[in-house]
């Protein structure tokens, strides 16, 4: 075993070839008597990974172990209860090594060699804000006008992003991504295309039918991020009044055909404590059989943003202690926006190394979901293309820049024992001030006018009071457990 977990930790450092990402991986972990081998193997070789990687302080390097494992210990549950098909599975490594660990490597060195700094991993496209259901507080903006973004374009930045990138990750969301209809084409359709690439979408599920599913078990690219609220009462009260029911319908589709799928929910001040109460995370992992779990909490933006349904600053600080116990100690890959700074190095906005950048239906391009607003030269894709430019002039934009640069300053640059709380890594959320200069000094443009709202919560103080409550919480604690002096690098 001690060879097969130097094999793959060469695969993690330097990039493996196909020959072994099918032989080991794809074939070896669908046979019971080698996948827990395999997958101690990689957790082993993720742990020495954690600390050879980054110059940040030690509990960062164990936290982001910690998460590496959880994914691993869920993508080995979901194999043990059949959840994800061959085709699926095979889809995921090849991708995943193939791809994005040989070519894009090689992709993002050339790139950062051009340019002076790395691409982003990822981008999340929403290709229409058309959506057959209006959930309370919903991000996606007060836009009521149907737009959806022309095939052929979406087409092409996705064929961009790859080849000037080296990314073969893309997040779909909306507006609902499986009611986008252009030229004849779903999303189905670009998902097949880009066949050497893997797409996540944030989805309400309604419209995942047994023939949908049936397809997408076939494609094995894909795996939908269900939204939830709680349970039935829950749910139905934010999203309307039969939506559960249609959810656990979508669920059996997906599990029937293989198709891995995980849940995306909002913490509210009303909702925080149950949706990471033992019941919740009891029946969706493992009743259900969510593989994973994102939590957006709910950010006073879009269509008419509400402050008061922000999450406290007490809630939160619970939020963030009860997630990392569940990671560490269940084994559950969930990732909070907001909570999980450590694990994914901060803020990942404005196409920073590792990071992403947003595409909206009409073609406007932002630094994150969660930022709407806009650079005022490169703010959509469609007149970038129309004067003969491309993606990489968006993410060099002024405003763009600002953002990296902040984060440079706060912690992406900065030495161990001076790297910023990322507890608090949020340019728009938790440190809404420098945002706002950010916003001034750039010129950047609101996308709508909740955009323009959630300025005025800043100059009102409201924001930045929220911000010196939360850090009243995560100052000391940065301080005393992330900062200490004599690391030893090692896990209690």
């Amino acid at each position: 075993m001690m060879n097969m977990e130097s094999k793959l930790l060469n695969v993690m450092e330097k990039g493996p070839s196909q020959k072994f990402v099918s032989t080991v991986l794809s074939f070896g972990l669908r046979s019971p008597l080698t996948r827990r081998h395999i997958v101690d193997a990689l957790e082993r070789a993720t742990y020495k990974m954690s600390f050879k990687s980054l110059e940040r302080p030690d509990k960062v390097k164990e936290e982001r172990y910690y998460m590496g494992s959880a994914l691993l210990r869920s993508i080995e549950r979901a194999f043990e209860s059949k959840s994800i098909s061959p085709k699926c599975m095979k889809a995921l490594t090849d991708i995943l090594i193939g791809k994005i660990m040989v070519e894009g490597v090689y992709i993002r060195h050339t790139f950062k060699d051009k340019h002076g700094f790395s691409p982003p991993s990822f981008v999340t496209i929403s290709p229409t804000n058309v959506c057959n259901l209006k959930c309370k507080g919903c991000y996606a903006g007060d836009i009521y006008q149907k737009h959806t973004l022309k095939y052929d374009v979406l087409d092409r930045v996705i064929t961009d992003i790859k080849e000037q990138f080296g990314a073969y990750f893309f997040v779909i969301s909306g507006g609902e991504p499986f009611a986008y209809r252009e030229s004849e084409k779903t999303l189905l359709d670009i998902i097949e295309k880009h066949s050497d690439s893997f797409f996540m979408a944030y989805t309400n599920s309604t419209l995942i039918t047994k023939d949908v599913s049936k397809r997408l078990g076939e494609l094995g690219n894909f795996s939908p991020a269900i939204s939830v609220e709680g349970f039935e009462a829950e749910t139905d009260a934010r999203r309307g009044e039969g939506t559960y029911k249609r959810i656990m319908e979508a669920m059996n589709n997906l599990q029937a055909e293989g198709v891995p799928f995980g849940i995306s929910v909002t913490p509210t001040r009303d909702n925080a404590d149950l949706l990471l109460s033992d019941e919740f995370l009891e029946f969706y992992f493992n009743k259900r059989g969510a593989i994973y779990g994102w939590y957006f909490q709910y950010m006073p933006i879009g269509r008419k943003p509400d402050f008061d349904l922000m999450v406290t600053p007490e809630q939160r600080y619970r939020m963030l202690n009860r997630i990392w116990s569940v990671v560490k100690e269940q084994k559950l890959f969930i990732g909070d926006f907001w909570n999980s700074g450590t694990a994914s190095d901060g803020c990942m906005a404005a196409a920073r190394g590792g990071g992403y950048f947003y595409i909206m239906w009409d073609g406007t391009i932002t630094p994150c979901v969660f930022i709407p607003f806009k650079d005022k030269e490169y703010g959509n894709l469609y007149k970038i293309y129309e004067n003969g430019e491309t993606v990489v002039d968006a993410i060099k934009s002024p405003l763009f820049t600002h953002i990296r640069d902040w984060q440079d300053g706060y912690w992406v640059k900065q030495p161990q024992h001076r790297c910023g709380n990322l507890l608090t890594p949020c340019a728009i959320r938790d440190n809404s001030e420098a945002f706002y200069n950010i916003i001034g000094e750039t010129g950047a443009i609101p996308t709508d006018a909740g955009a323009e709202d959630y300025l005025r919560m800043i100059e009102q103080g409201k924001m930045p009071e929220y911000n010196r409550q939360y850090r009243a919480y995560t100052d000391p604690l940065w301080e005393r457990e992330y900062l200490r002096k004599g690391d030893s690098g090692k896990i209690a």
